[in-house]
């Protein structure tokens, strides 16, 4: 029976994701009471950060990108991903995605998020769990639409952190258009990289990119 739930899970994702295809849509994610038992501060996995807070990221080599005090409404914070290593049906995560999409969770449980907005079913894998640790509401956009949420995000969410998990090349444009400035190489194969911005206003803001 249990068995059967879980093959569920990702053709219950998919509908979900249709349906909601045509229009924007909001939830609240639930919060979680304990993500994996493990402590973010010291399983860090292979990249090169140590931790996340609200305040700023700590790196192993004890060098700080450190943020905006909380509410200060003259930028906003973003962290962009891609989604985590799906099967070749695209429809699910790989066991490997699942795991690194739990490493991502871990790493960004402290880290502040009013928002996550992801374009896909592999996206919506991957930074669910984040926007649960984070208390954080959970949308769903189309990645063509990606200049109008950039816009969205800059008019809503001043002095707050944001998420955005979406394609490699809907990540490159939204950082391009933000920053005013040429993006940073997105690989298209899964990766474990965030890219955050410190936007003041569109096209003016200033990225830089670490690893979970």
């Amino acid at each position: 029976m249990l068995k059967k739930i879980w093959n569920l899970i990702p053709i219950l994702l998919i509908v979900n994701f249709l349906a909601c295809k045509n229009e924007q849509t909001s939830v609240t994610a639930e919060p979680l009471d304990k993500v994996t038992g493990v402590d973010p501060a010291t399983d860090t996995g292979g990249g090169n950060i140590s931790f996340i807070s609200k305040e700023k990221i700590t790196l192993k080599d004890n060098s700080e990108i450190v943020f905006p005090k909380e509410g200060d409404k003259s930028s906003i914070v973003f962290y962009f991903s891609t989604p985590c290593q799906s099967k070749d049906t695209l429809t699910s995560l790989s066991d490997a995605g699942l795991a690194q999409s739990q490493q991502l969770t871990m790493m960004m449980a402290k880290a502040g998020l009013a928002i996550v907005y992801v374009d896909g079913n592999a996206a919506m894998q991957t930074a669910l769990g984040t926007a649960k640790a984070n208390y954080a509401e959970f949308n769903l956009f189309k990645g063509e639409k990606s200049d109008e949420i950039s816009k969205l995000l800059m008019q809503t969410f001043m002095g707050k952190k944001v998420m955005v998990c979406a394609a490699a090349p809907v990540v490159s444009a939204m950082l391009t258009q933000l920053t005013g400035k040429p993006a940073p190489e997105v690989p298209s194969t899964p990766n474990s990289n965030l890219y955050v911005a410190t936007v003041k206003a569109v096209g003016d803001g200033e990225v830089k990119v670490v690893s979970y």
